[in-house]
Order: structure tokens, then sequence, then C-alpha cells
């Protein structure tokens, strides 16, 4: 399962470089659209776990994930994170995500 969520965020991550590339609108939607359905198929892997997802070691008051289930929070909130900024971005409210400065850089 970890490694299925790495792959998630590798599919997410060429998606985002195409549509900085182009900057189309349909484009834009198609990959909102992508990335919403990934963050559901990341959260049912989440919730969907069998491993442990706890380590034995646990000092008073925390309690630290396992790396394999880490992996999986993690892309959770960092696609979740960029499916926020990609909402944003679609509805016009803030372009932070699909500036000019971003598509340059990534030229």
């Amino acid at each position: 399962m970890p490694l299925f969520a790495i792959v998630i965020d590798l599919i997410t991550l060429g998606v985002y470089w195409l549509q900085a590339d182009y900057l189309a609108t349909g484009l834009t939607l198609v990959g909102f659209i992508l990335q919403a359905a990934l963050v559901l198929v990341l959260l049912l892997l989440t919730i969907d776990y069998q491993g442990p997802r706890l380590t034995r070691y646990r000092p008073v008051g925390y309690a630290y994930l396992t790396i394999r289930y880490g992996i999986i929070v993690l892309s959770l909130v960092i696609n979740a994170l960029v499916l926020f900024l990609e909402a944003l971005a679609y509805f016009g409210i803030n372009d932070v995500l699909f500036q000019q400065g971003a598509a340059l850089i990534l030229n």
C-alpha cells in the first residue's frame, strides 16, 4: 500500500507538470477532477490499511506512526493540500499554484 501511495504521488506530480506547462482551462478541470479522485483513493487507503499503524516506541504523551503508514498519511495530507490549492486556482480565488513564475521554474 505505501508503494501504491507513492505511485499516486508520481501520477499527481505528472498531472501538475502537464497543467503548469499548458495552463489550459479544460486541462485544469481534468487535473482538478483527477486530483480529487486520487485524494479519495488515498483516503480509502488510509482507512483500509491493515498493517500496524503505531510503533512500539511510545514516549509519554506521543504515539509515532510506522514508516509505512506514515507514507500513506503524508501522501494523503500533501495531496489534499494540493487539491485545495487547485480548487482555489480553478475558481479564480488565488492563482498561487499556476502563476507564470511557477511555470517558468518547471521549464
